[in-house]
């Protein structure tokens, strides 16, 4: 849960700072996902790295409509919407960079434990 709440967290001080997502939303969903990669069993660790763009985008469209409802209206939302997945993919990629280097940490010392 607390792999969730990091990017929540990240979200609403950005947008209490200005609008839009910027660098606080960008730390806490890449420590974020990197927690949750760290804390999964194997079975998880597809899911974490699969569904860290869409925890990126869902929270970043939640924090929007809830800090910004009134403008995302009709088309708006739809333009709004491409908007997150445009600004946010470079989140979204960092974020399961992070899962990925999480999970090759802990297969290579998984490894060594095994064997030493």
């Amino acid at each position: 849960m607390a792999a969730l709440g990091l990017p929540l967290v990240g979200a609403v001080a950005d947008e209490f700072s200005g609008p839009g997502m910027g660098l606080a939303f960008a730390v806490c969903a890449v420590l974020g996902t990197g927690v949750a990669a760290g804390l999964s069993t194997r079975r998880g660790w597809w899911w974490v790295v699969a569904a860290s763009p869409l925890v990126v985008l869902g929270v970043t469209a939640a924090a929007e409509l809830a800090a910004n409802g009134d403008t995302y209206r009709g088309k708006a939302l739809a333009t709004g919407a491409a908007k997150w997945v445009v600004h946010g993919f470079p989140v979204m990629a960092q974020a399961a960079v992070a899962a990925l280097l999480v999970i090759v940490a802990r297969v290579v010392l998984d490894r060594r434990r095994q064997h030493g």
